[in-house]
């Protein structure tokens, strides 16, 4: 069955074989430290240690990040100050928590070889041992309002550590604290029925507007001869790391159904249960429906499906691929589960197939769409 989709159709390049695009880079700090940065940036002078630089596909932005060591600066204020004083930069900053730590982001205006240039501050002060980190991402200022949403982009790649990389990003954080609060309550049907959990509307306007600007992004790369692969994989990427956390109270509640030590029963299930969604696309947005409303309107099209099948998976344990062709105009998820059936070959490894729009069992897909190399696999859960 095909899901065609405006996303996938509108890039006309294909090779023999998509290339695999590589996900987080990670930074050298025992804590798990990476950047999931936008497509095609290259490595500037850094000693790959302390100090990294990276610039977008035409020189225009830069992203610098260091690395301090532990305890160095009192606070992320302190750290945006220090910067400011280096830099001479001018501009406000304001105090947050991203991901249980002390944070900043600061507004960052400065001359560098007699031009000036504007940009993003993403300070982040490490806990007991680790690390501090200081991100600045900046372009000439007459480019910052057409370069202002890659910026944001960036900063919001960066994980503090492996467990952050399946939480919103530091600016996401910056703009709605997380953990959310959920003040209202939401039904969500289940395949064991009804389940009453905790909701809130802000969070999923917040999730959509994360959405929304990553197609932004995406966009940007469409006419590019191969760096659309690695942006179209980091769109997802991006929803996947904005939502997956977000679904933690339905993925826990849809485990306690479940039947022990069976994850391969555990797939079958999430399969069926997303094959139940209502096939809805919005051609009008982005045309895409995020893991929230996904997942509790039981709705949306291939591959919101298979993001939210991944999410459930992912939190029970089970490693998930999901599936992208644009020779087919399709969406599917490959799950690390036992059973027969057609296997996808990602990383060595092999995946079982879920079609989750057709209503056919795991392991099963289209003798049509059959040829894996005209599919690209995105690894979601880093």
């Amino acid at each position: 069955m095909k899901c065609s989709r405006r996303r996938l159709a509108a890039f006309t390049l294909l090779g023999a074989v998509l290339v695999a695009p590589l996900a987080a880079k990670e930074l050298a700090t025992e804590q798990g430290a990476s950047i999931d940065m936008p497509s095609g940036f290259a490595p500037g002078e850094g000693d790959g240690r302390t100090r990294f630089a990276y610039f977008d596909p035409v020189g225009e932005m830069e992203l610098d990040i260091l690395v301090y060591e532990p305890a160095r600066f009192a606070s992320a204020g302190a750290m945006a100050a220090d910067a400011a004083v280096r830099l001479g930069s001018r501009g406000d900053t304001s105090p947050f928590t991203y991901s249980g730590r002390d944070a900043a982001l600061s507004e960052i205006a400065f001359t560098l070889d007699g031009v000036a240039r504007r940009g993003y501050g993403l300070f982040v002060a490490g806990g007991d041992g680790e690390a501090d980190h200081a991100l600045l991402a900046h372009v000439a200022a007459p480019r910052f309002d057409a370069y202002g949403e890659l910026v944001i982009s960036a900063l919001d790649g960066f994980s503090v550590d492996r467990a952050a990389r399946r939480e919103p990003g530091p600016i996401s954080q910056f703009l709605m604290a997380w953990p959310a609060e959920r003040s209202a309550r939401k039904t969500a049907i289940l395949p064991a029925g009804a389940v009453d959990l905790p909701w809130s509307a802000e969070e999923a306007a917040q999730e959509l507007d994360v959405a929304e600007r990553e197609y932004r992004i995406l966009a940007l790369y469409v006419d590019t001869d191969d760096l659309w692969i690695d942006a179209w994989a980091r769109f997802y990427r991006m929803v996947y790391r904005e939502s997956a956390a977000r679904l933690d109270d339905l993925a826990a509640a849809f485990a306690r159904s479940l039947p022990a030590d069976d994850p391969t029963e555990w797939a079958r299930r999430a399969l069926a249960w997303v094959q139940g969604f209502s096939y809805e696309r919005d051609l009008a947005g982005i045309d895409y429906v995020p893991p929230l409303a996904a997942a509790f309107g039981r709705r949306g099209d291939c591959d919101a499906r298979a993001v939210v099948m991944a999410i459930v998976l992912e939190a029970l344990g089970i490693d998930c691929v999901l599936m992208l062709s644009r020779e087919y105009s399709h969406a599917m998820l490959a799950v690390d589960v036992p059973g027969g059936g057609q296997r996808f070959p990602f990383g060595g490894r092999e995946y079982l197939v879920a079609e989750t729009t057709a209503k056919v069992g795991l392991g099963m897909i289209d003798a049509e769409q059959a040829d894996f190399t005209k599919w690209l696999g995105v690894d979601l859960g880093y």
